[in-house]
């Protein structure tokens, strides 16, 4: 049946769920809850429910709360990936992950993921450098 998961593929999360049953309303309160325990897995909210992700996904589109309930998980759950990720890079010698956090949360500061904007910037200053030093060549200033 499509839309359940597969006992026979072996997905434990889809072999604990019910088969839902068609009228039954879900509860927001009971959805709410299970988003913030799941943080914002809507599979795991569904298997949790015994119903399908589609259905909890349309209801958490249809409801303002449940939906700004889902962004916040979702938020709160990237919030604690993100310090993980700080943690690691300042006490490892990984410098990809470093360059990783100074070229995506450290935009404002000059570093830049963009290599056509750091060579527009290199050329840039090259050829000002070029200009800025050819007026002050001693061999030039007695012509």
């Amino acid at each position: 049946m499509a839309g359940y998961p597969s006992v026979a593929k072996g997905n434990k999360l889809g072999e604990k769920a019910k088969r839902p049953k068609p009228g039954i309303p879900l509860n927001k309160e009971d959805i709410a809850k299970l988003i913030i325990e799941e943080h914002g897995n809507l599979s795991r909210v569904a298997d949790r429910l015994g119903t399908t992700r589609t259905a909890v996904r349309k209801r958490c589109d249809n409801d303002p709360e449940l939906k700004e309930a889902l962004e916040e998980a979702r938020e709160r759950k990237l919030d604690r990936l993100e310090h993980s990720v700080w943690l690691r890079a300042e006490d490892s010698n990984d410098t990809g992950l470093q360059c990783f956090i100074l070229k995506t949360q450290g935009r404002h500061r000059g570093y830049d993921q963009d290599d056509m904007k750091n060579a527009v910037k290199d050329i840039t200053s090259a050829a000002f450098e070029f200009i800025v030093n050819k007026s002050k060549n001693p061999a030039e200033s007695n012509r």
